[in-house]
């Protein structure tokens, strides 16, 4: 089994750095509280405020806004702890669909498990497990969902 996890996650890897985001929206603000509605078209080019900026407004956690505000996104790349995060989230999903392919065309079929068991894995990810080499831990993890047909 240990093997046959060792292909599956080594292709979910690839598959998980392909759709690792490389950018974000990062959102910008202005205030406009003090700015009359006529010479909102000089102030916007004047801050440099693009086109497709649309109107926000600040809340003051009491349901209402206390300040008017041109917002607008602009893309940024993503931090290397912006795709760690990701990564982590989203590759217990994708290794999944690889290890379930390979698995049950290889003499494994699917069964249920006590998700309680689950608890020993509390402290990882299926992504810090694969990144750190521990295919024992993996093992383990990915037995209690499939079982060797005989």
């Amino acid at each position: 089994m240990k093997e046959l996890l060792k292909q599956a996650l080594d292709l979910a890897v690839i598959k998980l750095e392909s759709i690792t985001p490389q950018i974000k929206k990062k959102k910008n603000s202005i205030s406009i509280l003090d700015v009359n509605p006529i010479d909102l078209a000089k102030f916007m080019q004047e801050n440099n405020i693009p086109n497709d900026a649309y109107f926000d407004g600040r809340d003051n956690g009491y349901d209402a806004w206390n300040d008017i505000l041109l917002s607008w996104d602009t893309d940024i790349p993503t931090t290397d702890l912006d795709k760690l995060k990701y990564k982590r989230k989203t590759f217990s999903t994708i290794a999944f669909r690889y290890v379930f392919d390979l698995l049950t065309t290889n003499g494994y079929k699917r069964v249920g498990y006590n998700s309680g068991l689950l608890k020993e894995f509390d402290d990882t990810t299926v992504y810090d497990m694969y990144i750190n080499n521990e295919f024992d831990r993996l093992e383990k993890y990915y037995s209690l969902p499939f079982v060797e047909t005989k």
